[in-house]
């Protein structure tokens, strides 16, 4: 199913690129003819088609889509190419970072998860190289990013949310019944926001009780992408084990959307689950670690500076 509307947003992009050429040739207009070089975002979807690579063995044509908060490449291969059934080790080299990926063959193509930190250095890098393991011979090709940045952001509003029915959402609202003591809790970075931005934080807050009595209370800040990173807001969750002990802090970090599994305990403490606020990207698991929450192991994450090769490169 992705295969078929990979190809067809694939084709469908071909036909404009090609129409837009002919009449660029026509009318002697560069400028339309060298659009095909540039990441092109499909009008109201979450998808992107990539253009010709700049190099490839075995691999025609890409296109990027973000289904469910995630990103995946899905690979379109030249006609003496093959990929094996079941899943292939796939490497994503940006900048000086390398992301590693099982790739998953379907209806002849390839689809290739695409980790979440790896959607910044794709809109501010200058090319991006995929490899494919398990194929004879290798399957590799090198994209150029040039456009990525501007058609990402315009896919991104339309990618759609993950099925979370299954755990607790964290409604932070600024009409909470506890945002004075969520401003309280959090006077002192409420100061440090109004002295770096001379303006007031949107408050917003939330609360769980547990069956045992524990609760914890929630509170984001929100107002400036410049202060706070790409959503705009600082969360953060305090907890404690009766009405009658004292608030702590036990996480904080940037501003996502938060849930809580409750099915999964530790300590008697819920898992906390982050997604990103809009776009595609990674979950963030935190688990309780004894004196608050911190990163559960596992989940995409960017190996060392490994580059491919000088000659990959060119």
């Amino acid at each position: 199913m992705q295969r078929h509307a990979a190809e067809e947003v694939t084709g469908s992009l071909l036909r404009k690129r090609l129409g837009a050429a002919a009449l660029a040739a026509a009318c002697g207009w560069p400028s339309l003819a060298l659009a095909a070089d540039r990441w092109e975002p499909v009008a109201g979807e979450a998808a992107i088609a990539l253009p010709d690579p700049l190099q490839a063995k075995g691999i025609a044509g890409a296109s990027l889509r973000c289904a469910e908060q995630k990103w995946s490449l899905a690979l379109t291969l030249a006609p003496d190419a093959a990929a094996r059934p079941g899943e292939m080790a796939a490497k994503l080299f940006v900048g000086g970072q390398v992301f590693e990926a099982n790739a998953q063959a379907e209806n002849g193509g390839l689809s290739v998860p695409v980790a979440g930190l790896a959607i910044a250095p794709i809109k501010a890098g200058t090319r991006a190289k995929i490899t494919i393991e398990g194929t004879e011979p290798a399957l590799e090709a090198v994209f150029p990013l040039r456009g990525s940045k501007v058609a990402i952001e315009a896919a991104e509003p339309f990618c759609s949310k993950r099925d979370m029915s299954g755990y607790e959402r964290i409604g932070l609202t600024p009409y909470s019944s506890y945002l004075l003591e969520a401003k309280e809790l959090r006077k002192d970075e409420i100061g440090l926001f109004r002295q770096a931005t001379s303006s007031e934080p949107i408050v917003s807050a939330a609360k769980s009780v547990m069956p045992d009595g524990r609760s914890l209370l929630f509170v984001e800040l929100c107002g400036s992408s410049w202060y706070y990173g790409a959503s705009g807001c600082n969360a953060a969750a305090f907890a404690r084990l009766s009405d009658a002990t004292e608030w702590t802090q036990v996480y904080d970090t940037e501003g996502a959307e938060l849930y809580l599994d409750t099915n999964t305990l530790v300590d008697g403490w819920p898992n906390l689950i982050a997604l990103p606020k809009k776009g595609g990207g990674d979950e963030v698991l935190w688990a309780w670690g004894g004196d608050g929450y911190a990163v559960s192991e596992g989940g995409a994450v960017a190996s060392g500076p490994e580059e491919p090769s000088a000659q990959d490169e060119q």
